[in-house]
């Protein structure tokens, strides 16, 4: 019974680190049917990002990365008269919004305005840093990781699942089969966060292009991800080890 469980728990290192090395023939070259709707499900269930500037990154079907931005409507200026056509071709003249009729303009009986040489200063938005343009993306980055954490969590509950059914029904266990379907299941589930983080990260180094700085500032953000992918993995393995 010991000794099954070692197997399994070594069946899930390798679906959690994906590590390379030599393998027996039955793990590397037999083919095996691996079809799970279920799986699929968990791998295809799509990502949904907001960026900070609205945008949202999600992966379709075919793990294509699709960004799609929500229709703004254009701003409504209250307080201004309006004039317009009828269908008929007669002009119409504008009311404004204290009841009184617009004669064609919308500037009343104001006095125009003066011409002394002064001028209206306008204020200049402060140039945003590197940290703060970053800071912006901490959210998104900490949403994506969080669904991957469930997205994982949910494929190795059910690669714990299936070992159990197998066993409990009698069947016969074979650890090629595990591997071959949790690792593709694995790789798969990650290519498609990574596809999601690239275009993040895109979005973070055209931030910092547009503002003057050069993308490479970003590099921190790509180094901080692949370590906490890491991390992640292993976590996950001493959860299934019950460290």
């Amino acid at each position: 019974m010991k000794k099954k469980l070692k197997i399994f728990l070594l069946i899930l290192l390798i679906v959690l680190l994906a590590t390379a090395g030599t393998l027996l023939y039955f793990f590397k070259f037999k083919t095996y049917d691996v079809a799970d709707e279920e799986v699929a499900k968990i791998i295809e269930d799509p990502y949904t990002i907001e960026m900070p500037d609205g945008t949202t990154i999600t992966v379709d079907a075919n793990g294509e990365v699709v960004e799609s931005v929500e229709p703004t409507l254009p701003p409504v200026t209250e307080g201004t008269s309006s004039e317009g056509t009828s269908t008929d071709g007669s002009e119409v003249k504008g009311t404004s919004t204290d009841g009184s009729k617009g004669e064609g303009t919308s500037s009343g009986d104001k006095a125009p305005s003066s011409t002394t040489g002064e001028s209206n200063t306008t204020e200049t938005t402060p140039k945003p840093t590197v940290s703060t343009i970053k800071q912006k993306y901490v959210p998104t980055l900490e949403n994506l990781q969080s669904q991957a954490d469930s997205k994982l969590n949910t494929l190795v509950g059910h690669a714990k699942k299936e070992y159990s059914d197998k066993k409990a029904s009698g069947e016969s266990i074979s650890y090629g089969y595990f591997y071959n379907k949790y690792v593709g299941a694995a790789n798969g589930l990650e290519a498609r966060t990574d596809a999601v983080f690239a275009g993040v990260i895109k979005g973070v180094e055209k931030d910092l292009v547009a503002n003057g700085y050069d993308k490479s500032y970003a590099q921190n953000l790509i180094d901080d991800y692949n370590a906490k992918k890491k991390a992640r993995k292993d976590s996950l393995l001493n959860k299934a080890m019950g460290l």
